[in-house]
């Protein structure tokens, strides 16, 4: 029927009339025809640009800057120069993700902060991806006033420390459990520390939702090995954290774990680094009723001697494979040494 129609719509446009006898078209009345047919069939002329609404643009733009490894402003300022609706759509996105190393950099990004009318009007800056890292030598420079204009906003915050020789100035060392802190972040949901003291770790345990936590991650953070957990820490639940990853080779019996493991009760990913000679008290640990029933991707990182060889059939190794067979859960074991590593799936 389509075809009956755009032929009858040609004969009116050439002059013809329905009925009567059909004539050949003279040459002008072709070249009409052929421009008609064109214009049925070409695609529409406005830019996808515009038809995109802003909603979309931005989480195009959020997706862009989670996936690249540089800041944000540096993705919008290349993402701006396609048009200018993309140009409006992204104002503002430019500190969505901000790394800071230094106290230069730290300085400038709170001088940009405070010049910013909107952001002096609401006294927040929309800052969703946080990352600082700092020396042994220097504290975290200004960061308690970051964190305070970002807390609301802060999905993701990277904190670390490159040494932690020498003195070190702690952050949120006045936190309570009883009590919601001063700096308390509503919407984290991933969190990394690196090389923090025990009273840094508890008070940022408690300084964020725990109805929001999904992820959290331990770089050489551990509690001291003689510390006995309060009850009021170990009451603690968050039933949305689901990954669990310590690095740092800690003992198993070392209290950080067990501690992170019985307040994550629905945890589903537990990555763990340790000494070859620690294997057995580590299968042991994973055995023990402290691990969550609902645990489903153990990953191991073994260390081993430089000329030392270990396998799946290897005495220390083989009860943890076995282990990991009987509970049903993903086997992924990485063995480190100084030459390289290696992965038993």
């Amino acid at each position: 029927m389509f075809p009956r129609a755009i032929e009858m719509f040609r004969e009116l446009t050439v002059g013809l009339t329905v009925g009567k006898a059909s004539t050949q078209p003279k040459a002008k009345d072709t070249k009409r025809d052929n421009r008609f047919r064109y214009s049925l069939f070409k695609k529409p002329t406005l830019p996808h640009n515009d038809v995109l609404p802003p909603e979309i643009l931005i989480e195009i733009f959020n997706a862009a800057i989670l996936n690249v490894g540089e800041p944000a402003y540096k993705t919008m300022a290349n993402l701006s120069l396609v048009c200018r609706s993309w140009r409006e759509a992204g104002r503002g996105l430019e500190l969505y993700k901000v790394p800071v190393t230094s106290s230069k950099q730290m300085d400038a990004l709170l001088g940009r902060i405070h010049t910013t009318p909107l952001i002096q009007e609401r006294n927040r800056a929309a800052i969703q991806v946080l990352s600082v890292q700092t020396n042994y030598r220097k504290n975290f420079y200004r960061l308690p006033e970051l964190l305070e204009l970002c807390r609301t906003s802060l999905r993701v915050l990277y904190l670390g420390r490159l040494s932690t020789q020498g003195p070190i100035a702690e952050l949120l060392q006045d936190a309570k459990p009883e009590a919601r802190p001063a700096l308390y972040f509503p919407n984290l949901t991933f969190l990394s520390l690196s090389r923090f003291t025990p009273r840094e770790l508890i008070s940022f345990i408690t300084s964020v939702d725990p109805l929001k936590l999904e992820h959290l991650e331990l770089h050489d953070t551990f509690l001291w090995f003689d510390y006995l957990v309060p009850d009021k820490l170990t009451t603690l639940r968050f039933p949305r954290l689901k990954e669990l990853v310590v690095y740092g080779y800690p003992r198993p019996t070392n209290p950080t774990v067990g501690w992170l493991c019985q307040i994550a009760p629905n945890l589903e990913m537990l990555e763990l680094s340790i000494w070859r000679e620690r294997l057995p008290v580590l299968t042991e640990f994973l055995a023990s009723d402290r691990i969550p029933k609902t645990l489903q991707r153990p990953r191991i990182s073994v260390r081993i001697g430089k000329y030392e060889d270990l396998d799946p059939e290897s005495p220390d190794l083989a009860p943890l494979v076995q282990l990991i067979k009987e509970r049903g859960w993903k086997q992924w074991i990485c063995v480190h040494m100084s030459c390289g590593s290696w992965v038993y799936e």
